[in-house]
């Protein structure tokens, strides 16, 4: 569950939204969610990491519209996704252009933060 901590930017006091998911930090800021991974080091190739074609839900919340279908075409910043949060209404759209692979909620699914809902496939792949 994500956690409200007060801090101080540029001499700013705000109010920003945080849940450590595994190696990962979400916050919410501003309307705005973010993920930071720290570098990790490894030998080889890392694993498990979060694909750009994936559109994941930045915090937990109610999948409240859905704007494609699987084999839909997509644009990058194209909506794909809404879900309400915090009494707020969020629109997730695609990272890149491609067809929708999966989707993998439904209307009204309660989701947590960090799932993935939509797998984009770049265009032309398994055509």
């Amino acid at each position: 569950m994500m956690k409200r901590y007060s801090v101080s930017i540029e001499g700013r006091q705000v109010e920003v939204w945080c849940e450590r998911l595994g190696q990962q930090l979400w916050y919410h800021y501003e309307g705005e969610t973010y993920q930071y991974s720290p570098p990790v080091k490894t030998r080889g190739g890392g694993r498990g990491a979060i694909s750009h074609s994936d559109v994941v839900s930045p915090m937990p919340g109610k999948i409240i519209k859905i704007l494609v279908k699987v084999g839909d075409k997509v644009i990058s910043g194209q909506p794909v996704v809404m879900m309400e949060a915090m009494k707020m209404e969020y629109t997730l759209e695609a990272r890149q252009e491609g067809l929708i692979d999966q989707i993998n909620c439904k209307l009204g699914d309660q989701v947590a933060l960090g799932i993935t809902l939509i797998s984009v496939g770049k265009a032309g792949e398994g055509q």
